[in-house]
């Protein structure tokens, strides 16, 4: 077996774990499937308006549930067992996108029921991340980095497989097999090992702990900082895709092609980012790879380089999506286990504000002055927070006490 045979295997090998690997069907299943279905309530809106204003709405209020609401919600987590609090959230989706399948509805009552199909994100999100530190253990670095190059090949395969289903039937179809999707999530959650954040009689108020963990510890917060900053970069080339396309002279076939680079850009960075050290190195790692790739992807963009250039500049914007491995893991073991659900419900809620934020920038921006300055302009505060970021762990943390994270994979490049 080669080295890439091997990575792929230790990669893999949480899956000899019951529980971790019918966890990770279900999202296999319920991811593919909920990437399809975007794309269809994209059509149904656009077939209905012809506006691709409406259409960006369906993005807009899948995120909203993230916003506000989205932390009280995630303290459900830390409240039940999260096995039922996941079982739960799948059937509310289940459920409400087999009324969206099979019954014809204006766009706001569509809008509506997406966006209350998408209220069952932050319990779920929030579950699934504390469930995750108790069942892998040790392994919860290479958890991540499993869980996260799924999550890049189902938008490929989501957005693919949907386009050909609705391409050879209707949108309807689509939605349809997505409620079906979280139908069989549940059958998978159901064989997992159960786990919770505390007990019943052990229950403390959730929002305030969960705050101080997160704002109290400088490799959190610098982490948290990192990934969510980063994140604008990421919105704004998914965000500006089309009209970058356009900018080329490429029109639809560059747009699918500009699409594919930044999950398998992700998928790559996966398998080459170094994922064993202390956290304080892991954390610097995460905000020097922050820091280089902003930096490409600012230099190509700035310059309004032609392809393959850009391509760069996308593969750079994929890359940093990778950094929530490193990150996650550091933030997973570092913050208290009563509080761990309602504590990432928060950091939802950041991602999302960055990203709506984001999205609302690289448009306004976009409409301002080239596609290219705006993209450019958008790297900067990724370049900014990985320096500042970098800054702030020169100096050891204190607590809570130093951790180290084993080897996970075996590396081909060290960043550190």
């Amino acid at each position: 077996m080669g080295a890439l045979g091997r990575r792929f295997a230790t990669l893999a090998s949480p899956l000899s774990d019951t529980s971790l690997r019918r966890l990770w069907f279900a999202r296999l299943v319920s991811e593919g499937g909920d990437w399809a279905a975007r794309l269809a309530l994209g059509l149904l809106v656009f077939a209905q308006t012809g506006s691709p204003l409406a259409t960006t709405t369906v993005t807009a209020v899948s995120l909203l549930p993230h916003l506000g609401i989205g932390q009280l919600l995630g303290t459900l987590a830390d409240r039940f067992p999260h096995r039922s609090v996941m079982i739960g959230a799948e059937l509310w989706r289940g459920t409400l996108y087999l009324i969206l399948a099979f019954t014809h509805l204006p766009v706001p009552a569509i809008l509506a029921l997406a966006f209350v199909a998408g209220l069952a994100d932050p319990p779920f999100l929030a579950a699934n991340s504390a469930a995750l530190p108790l069942l892998a253990g040790d392994r919860y670095m290479l958890v991540l980095t499993l869980w996260t190059s799924t999550r890049q090949a189902m938008t490929l395969i989501g957005f693919a497989a949907g386009g050909l289903l609705i391409a050879v039937t209707s949108p309807s179809l689509a939605l349809g097999l997505n409620a079906a999707s979280f139908l069989v999530s549940i059958v998978f959650i159901t064989g997992t090992r159960p786990t919770r954040s505390c007990e019943p009689e052990d229950r403390q108020p959730l929002i305030r702990p969960a705050v101080r963990a997160l704002t109290s510890d400088r490799l959190i917060l610098v982490s948290a900082g990192a990934v969510t900053i980063a994140a604008v970069l990421g919105v704004t080339v998914e965000s500006l895709m089309v009209a970058y396309a356009a900018h080329l002279g490429y029109g639809a076939r560059g747009t699918g092609l500009l699409a594919t680079i930044p999950p398998i850009a992700a998928l790559i960075t996966a398998l080459l980012v170094k994922s064993d050290g202390a956290h304080a190195q892991l954390v610097r790692r995460v905000c020097w790879l922050v820091t280089a790739m902003s930096a490409v992807a600012f230099t190509a963009f700035v310059l309004d380089t032609p392809m393959p250039f850009v391509a760069v500049a996308f593969l750079a914007a994929g890359a940093l999506d990778v950094m929530t491995v490193p990150a996650g893991a550091v933030i997973g073991q570092r913050l208290p286990q009563a509080s761990r659900g309602t504590a990432f419900s928060f950091l939802e809620g950041a991602l999302g504000t960055a990203q709506v934020v984001g999205a609302l920038l690289a448009g306004a921006l976009a409409t301002a002055m080239s596609v290219a300055y705006a993209s450019a302009i958008l790297a900067l505060p990724a370049l900014a927070v990985g320096i500042a970021g970098l800054l702030a762990v020169r100096r050891p943390a204190t607590v809570p006490p130093e951790v180290s994270v084993a080897p996970v994979l075996l590396p081909i490049a060290a960043v550190d």
